[in-house]
């Protein structure tokens, strides 16, 4: 998918940014804060199992179309209801700034 129609834009979803509070004991809590409501396409792309520790976990990675903003980071995520999403890039679909590509993957 190098850009999407705006039509296909058919689900609105969070897009949030982490919201970090220090603790007393020198830690962080971490929040997550309503950046925008956006239109997007999800389309999943692959999944793939990997070993964390000794054990075996599943992953799905998703490109998900938005229409472009400049202030998208790695560090945002994208929520769809109770599916979450984490933002490991955000590339110009076609050159032209009118869609953001988000490379994600999905959160269990």
């Amino acid at each position: 998918m190098r850009g999407a129609r705006i039509g296909e834009l058919d689900r609105k979803l969070a897009l949030e940014r982490p919201l970090d509070t220090p603790d007393e004991i020198g830690g962080a809590a971490r929040a997550w804060t309503l950046v925008a409501d956006v239109w997007g396409h999800v389309q999943p792309t692959r999944g793939v199992r990997r070993f964390a520790g000794e054990r075996e976990e599943s992953a799905v990675t998703h490109r998900i179309a938005i229409r472009w903003r400049p202030d998208v980071t790695g560090a945002m995520r994208l929520r769809d209801g109770a599916a979450v999403y984490s933002i490991h890039a955000a590339t110009d679909g076609d050159g032209r700034r009118r869609f953001l590509i988000c490379h994600c993957e999905e959160l269990a």
